[in-house]
Order: structure tokens, then C-alpha cells, then sequence
């Protein structure tokens, strides 16, 4: 993960650097659905399938947009979570709409997330009194990173003002009970 990391970096550190490229700060909405892991309820290996959960956040974006590339920097906040990544976006198809005003792209996107403590708690409610019956350690971990890819259009109202509709899919399979996170994102980009 750590040479993703690393990666990113080194991709926007090369988009910042480049001719022709242009720095951003936005605001951002998104409608997330969360995808919660089965559990074991009971003895013989019954299972739970918990229902998703559907929530909103709000965010603020900065980036840097070239010709070709855009990388951008998020921070986003709900009641449940708060979530900051790295998204790097390729900028495709730019001659199939005859005009620079609307922009299709792909991208892919390395993320933190920040849970809230009682739901992961809740979930693993009997693992921990199973760890604390043997005297074992019972913390359990409400953070962890995630990695997953977007699609979208960018549409340009003005020279200085976009709109970005996009959908992201996450994994995020390593903090229980959480599995993926996908959902619709809207974003207003002001261009400096």
C-alpha cells in the first residue's frame, strides 16, 4: 500500500510540475452505499446478512488538472465516517464530443476511512466477549485504508467553473463489517 502511496504522489508532484496544468479547490456531496459483511450469529456457523446502509457526506476537494491527467485530494465527513484519498483521473475519449466542454474519465483512488466506533463495535460485539472470556486483547480497529476506481464527466460552465458527475466503487474488506462502498458523487471545481 505504501508504494501506492508513493506512486500517487510521484504522479502528482508530476501533473503540479508540468506546463499547462491548473489547480482546483472544490466542494463535494456524495451518496455512498455500504456494503456490510455476513456475520456469525450462532453456533453451527449461522449467518447474518446485515442490510447496506446508505449515507450522505459532504467534502472539500483541491487538485490539479492538466490536458490529460487530474489528481485530486478529498476530504469527506458524515455522521458515520470521515474519509480522506487520492484519486488519480485520465481524461479519455476528449475528441469524441467535438468540444472541451464535457469530458469523460477513469480513474482510480487510494483512501483512509475513519468509522464510527459503535457500529464496528456493534458488529463485533461477539468477538470481543469471546476475546474478553479468554482473556485476550478486545480492541478492535475503526480505521483503515481503501482502494478502488471511478468513472465520470466533467462539464465546464465556465473557464474557471466545472461540474463533476461521477460513480466510485471502493474496497474496504479489511475493516469488518465493512465489504465495499460504491455510490454517486457531485462535485463543483473552481479553477485558480
Amino acid at each position: 500500500m505504501s508504494r501506492l502511496l508513493i506512486l500517487f504522489t510521484f504522479l502528482y508532484h508530476t501533473l503540479q510540475a508540468g506546463e499547462g496544468s491548473y489547480p482546483f479547490f472544490g466542494i463535494t456531496g456524495s451518496l455512498h452505499t455500504i456494503e456490510l459483511q455476513p456475520t456469525v450469529t450462532e453456533a453451527p456457523n449461522r449467518l447474518n446478512n446485515p442490510e447496506s446502509e446508505d449515507v450522505t457526506t459532504f467534502g472539500l476537494q483541491y487538485g490539479m488538472q492538466t490536458k490529460d491527467y487530474r489528481t485530486t485530494f478529498s476530504y469527506e465527513t458524515s455522521s458515520d465516517f470521515q474519509t480522506f484519498d487520492l484519486s488519480v483521473d485520465y481524461i479519455i475519449m476528449d475528441d469524441m464530443f467535438g468540444t472541451a466542454k464535457i469530458r469523460p474519465y477513469v480513474g482510480v483512488t487510494l483512501g483512509y476511512i475513519l468509522y464510527d466506533e459503535s457500529l464496528i463495535v456493534a458488529y463485533n460485539e461477539n468477538a470481543i466477549s469471546l476475546n474478553e472470556a479468554n482473556s485476550e486483547d478486545s480492541v478492535i480497529s475503526t480505521s483503515d485504508g481503501y482502494y478502488g476506481f471511478d468513472v465520470g464527466m466533467l462539464f465546464y460552465i465556465t473557464d474557471n467553473l466545472d461540474l463533476d458527475i461521477g460513480y466510485h466503487y471502493y474496497l474496504m474488506d479489511r475493516l469488518e463489517p465493512l465489504d465495499t462502498m460504491n455510490g454517486i458523487t457531485f462535485s463543483l471545481h473552481y479553477f485558480y
